[in-house]
């Protein structure tokens, strides 16, 4: 696409972060949701400590290959909610979590934190980037600054899974025969990075209509008739079974 933007509060030009080889080169991205309530607590800034992030990741994983598709809608949702849902309409059905701010520019990311009752947990975490929106659901890994800001939720368990079905403790077939081919495939991992053009729908043109009252119509379809959806999902599995997932996505004029 060749196509030009208007210069927003908090948009960016640069290639899409994540580990993989789809990234997308776009010139100004959707603004993020509303965060709500939102904190910069001290010390977390600089940390990168939360190994489950890709959006900390400031370099792309060249090995991974990108597939022209996207997967079913459901993938994105979780207990109701789509990933790129403000965190105050989690916050409502969750409880109140604070919002840890870390890294800046590129690897700049917003996250709250759910966990299962209990001394085994289970976590939910989702975050917002400068260009993506992300959803982890995790059993195991090492220890984080910040985990102690995760909130006890009783919805959040073992068997909590995506729209779609996809859940903790699934086999590799399993996670295969709910997402497809992987883009990448190791014995403890699946990697699918995607990417397709979408085109707009009438509600979004029109609110995009209204964010740039100096563009013509010619200029508006040219600038957004269609987009770049650009996802990343990855499945770590321990023994044959997953206790690691993660799905972000963007979107990209």
């Amino acid at each position: 696409m060749n196509k030009t933007r208007t210069t927003l509060a908090q948009s960016v030009c640069r290639f899409l972060i994540y580990p993989a080889a789809f990234c997308f080169l776009i010139s100004i991205c959707i603004p993020l949701a509303a965060v709500g309530t939102q904190a910069d607590w001290p010390g977390y800034r600089s940390d990168n400590s939360d190994w489950w992030s890709f959006t900390r990741i400031p370099d792309a994983d060249e090995e991974n290959i990108s597939q022209r598709r996207e997967p079913q809608p459901s993938t994105f949702q979780i207990l109701g909610f789509n990933i790129d849902d403000a965190f105050g309409k989690v916050m409502a059905k969750l409880g109140k979590a604070k919002v840890i701010e870390r890294g800046d520019a590129s690897t700049g990311r917003s996250q709250i934190c759910y966990s299962s009752p209990g001394e085994h947990k289970t976590y939910l975490i989702f975050e917002k980037g400068e260009v993506n929106d992300a959803v982890y659901l995790f059993s195991r890994g090492p220890d984080w600054k910040g985990r102690d800001l995760c909130v006890d939720s009783s919805v959040v368990t073992k068997n909590l899974s995506t729209a779609s079905g996809l859940h903790l403790g699934q086999t590799t077939a399993e996670v295969r025969a709910i997402l497809g081919k992987p883009s990448v495939a190791t014995a403890n991992k699946l990697v699918y990075s995607l990417g397709v053009e979408k085109k707009t729908s009438a509600e979004n043109f029109e609110k995009l209509r209204r964010q740039n009252p100096g563009l013509s119509q010619d200029e508006l379809h040219q600038n957004y008739d269609s987009y770049t959806l650009g996802v990343y999902i990855e499945a770590r599995f321990v023994n044959g079974k997953l206790t690691y997932l993660a799905i972000s996505k963007a979107e990209g004029y």
